[in-house]
């Protein structure tokens, strides 16, 4: 168990990110990130029934008492998490008898060895399994889940190393960038998006996974698979359908307001209301102008693109999920179809959903103020996450 405090780096589309075997632990813990099909290493059809309890005080396998499926044979026993399929031995589980009772070696990283599975101390042979090859979001996207998820816990008042910066300009042009680290990688995975369906049907997909929200965005992607912009223009009374389609939302501690079954009823309004709003989306007059000391709200015109995009979706989305839309799902796929950089528009849009606790860092650090050039925006809290993330602060 005191493996967990081990951290590791690996590739993020703008550097080297770090994760701790603990955060390797809760996705398997939590089951929220894997494919629901899964195979080992050997090419065993793979059913996971309970993931286990978590073993957070005891020497031994890091889950114990768990329940899968292999190739159909229900099988009970302990799981081990590892970086990597050689740590087994490097950490002498192969020597030790608490870990006999281990019968899936899930890591994180494929193996370059030809061997697929490891053995315990009585010879006997171990499934791996690569959680890399299960996950159904990127590393990035599976890190600032956890680390939304951990600041709204958290209690101290600025992240660690903020105060090592020399001067609030420093504090503020390292927001910018990491800021801006965020704007490129949602375009990178918007034209990703864009390569493999049409446009209409990227815009219907991404809609419905910010409706769903961190907890059933999953659910919604598979939802929006099923049920295309074709059938919404259709079905528009029958919102209920594609709800019942789904058999595992998560409903527990989700506030009313991002219930999914009311989600895709506002979505189907939107529908019903303008059965071509995408179009009338790809005309909208957004300004690229580039962010510096001029750059504000009202040159940038955000207040009146603002309500041109209320209106376009019948004012039946309101409050932050309705900036969540506009800056995680329309802006990276308009700066991609029409080929400009709409980073400062996307910087000082009103921000979405965030933790309060992102908020009250970014006033704290003096990173935003009351003034026309520097509100509350959306690029201040998109900066400071992206800072909590690299620094692996509170994953």
């Amino acid at each position: 168990m005191l493996e967990n405090l081990k951290v590791q780096e690996v590739p993020g589309l703008y550097g080297k990110l770090k994760i701790d075997e603990k955060t390797i632990q809760k996705i398997w813990a939590e089951q929220n990130h894997l494919n629901t099909e899964l195979t080992t290493e050997c090419g065993n059809k793979l059913k996971i029934l309970s993931s286990g309890k978590w073993n957070l005080s005891e020497e031994g396998p890091d889950f114990k008492d768990a329940s899968i499926l292999l190739d159909d044979k229900k099988i009970t026993g302990d799981i081990e998490i590892h970086f990597h399929r050689e740590d087994w031995n490097k950490h002498y589980h192969h020597k030790d008898s608490n870990y006999n009772r281990v019968v899936l070696h899930v890591v994180l990283f494929p193996s370059k060895s030809t061997c697929k599975f490891c053995l315990n101390e009585k010879g006997k042979k171990i499934p791996t399994l690569t959680l890399l090859k299960c996950l159904r979001k990127s590393i990035e996207e599976i890190l600032e889940f956890e680390v939304l998820k951990s600041l709204a816990g958290y209690k101290s008042i600025l992240p660690p190393h903020f105060d090592s910066l020399e001067s609030l300009n420093q504090i503020k042009e390292m927001n910018v960038k990491l800021a801006r680290d965020r704007w490129k990688q949602k375009q990178i995975f918007a034209e990703k998006r864009l390569t493999l369906c049409s446009t209409e049907d990227t815009f219907h997909k991404y809609f419905l996974e910010v409706l769903g929200y961190r907890r059933n965005r999953i659910q919604m992607n598979e939802l929006a698979e099923v049920f295309p912009p074709n059938w919404w223009k259709k079905n528009d009374s029958f919102p209920n359908l594609a709800y019942n389609s789904i058999s595992d939302w998560k409903i527990r501690g989700v506030r009313p307001a991002n219930h999914p079954k009311l989600r895709l009823e506002q979505y189907s309004k939107i529908w019903k209301s303008n059965p071509n709003w995408i179009n009338s989306l790809l005309e909208f007059e957004i300004q690229d102008l580039p962010l510096n000391e001029n750059t504000n709200r009202k040159n940038l015109k955000i207040a009146k693109i603002n309500q041109k995009w209320k209106k376009e979706l019948g004012d039946f989305i309101g409050g932050s999920r309705l900036n969540t839309l506009w800056i995680d799902a329309c802006l990276p796929l308009l700066s991609i179809i029409h080929k400009k950089d709409y980073f400062a528009t996307w910087f000082f849009w009103y921000y979405g959903d965030f933790p309060i606790t992102l908020k009250n860092i970014a006033s704290e650090a003096g990173i935003s103020n009351r003034s026309i050039n520097h509100p509350l925006s959306n690029g201040h809290l998109q900066g400071i996450l992206e800072y909590c993330i690299k620094k692996n602060i509170l994953g």
